[in-house]
């Protein structure tokens, strides 16, 4: 069930005192699911950004419809790319204001659970100024789902942290994904989205060009690898899809679901082939690019 649907959304830059129009989101149409966390993907000046603040209603639209159809309907969580807070007072303060505009009934508790929830229950006594690129992020999560939305939505949400930062940061989009939170993020680091999304959304010019599940599917692309050349294997394999072969008849690809493995393992030893490697070959976000944008697969 789609819990965030947007269709025909159209958005113009331009007016009579510019050279000509240019359309920023031409058409774009997709849905995410309730607990998908979708990455938004696409060269520099792609719309990705556009499209987040459209959503957000920081940005007007020319036509199109932006819906929401579960849970806390039209509350949704906010993270720009560059987050502002009040600098000169704590983290804590800097929820409290938020929590009392957004009118929670326990804004205490609501803010130092959030605190504690993104690793900043020790911290939370401490000015803005003083925290680290990384805490600053952690606290724009907190701020971002203090209300409960159902949807949170993030504009470059890995910019400039450490390898350590990134690492805690997956660990938090897990458990917000346990908790069926939606989220849609843009992103240039394409390993980032490899490791936490479960789909990729391509967007160049304005438009979306595809959507891609990065869930494992149903069939896999195993690779065998042997010690040596063993002219048997291929007859052995054969109740399975054989893919590519290798010249050196040592490595070859086989086509079955994760399950099957085993059996084909076996298989590939019944008739002494010595087996040295076996890999499940996954395309990664980096190569599903390279499709879209540097091979022409759009």
């Amino acid at each position: 069930m789609p819990t965030l649907r947007v269709s025909g959304l159209h958005k113009t830059y331009g007016s009579i005192m510019t050279a000509g129009n240019v359309k920023a989101l031409d058409d774009v149409a997709f849905e995410v699911n309730k607990g998908e966390i979708c990455g938004l993907v696409g060269p520099n000046g792609a719309g990705k950004s556009t499209l987040i603040k459209v959503i957000m209603g920081v940005e007007t639209r020319d036509a199109g419809r932006i819906e929401i159809t579960e849970g806390n309907v039209g509350i949704i969580g906010y993270v720009p790319e560059k987050p502002i807070f009040f600098e000169d007072i704590s983290a804590y303060n800097n929820l409290v204001f938020f929590a009392r505009l957004a009118g929670l009934s326990d804004v205490d508790g609501a803010c130092k659970r959030s605190l504690k929830e993104f690793g900043l229950g020790g911290r939370e006594n401490d000015y803005v100024s003083s925290y680290s690129k990384g805490m600053r992020q952690r606290l724009a999560m907190a701020r971002a789902v203090l209300h409960g939305p159902s949807i949170l939505i993030m504009d470059e949400p890995f910019s400039g942290l450490d390898p350590s930062m990134m690492i805690e940061l997956r660990a938090i989009f897990k458990r917000l994904k346990e908790k069926e939170i939606t989220m849609l993020l843009s992103s240039h680091e394409l390993n980032e989205i490899d490791q936490v999304c479960s789909s990729i959304l391509f967007i160049d010019r304005g438009r979306i060009l595809r959507k891609e599940s990065l869930e494992e599917e149903d069939i896999l692309s195993v690779q065998i690898v042997l010690a040596a050349p063993n002219v048997d294997v291929e007859r052995s394999l054969g109740p399975w899809r054989i893919g590519p072969i290798s010249k050196d008849m040592r490595s070859f690809v086989v086509l079955a679901r994760r399950e099957e493995i085993p059996d084909i393992v076996f298989a590939v030893t019944s008739v002494k082939g010595r087996v040295e490697e076996v890999k499940v070959l996954q395309r990664k976000a980096e190569d599903r690019y390279a499709d879209v944008f540097l091979k022409g697969g759009a």
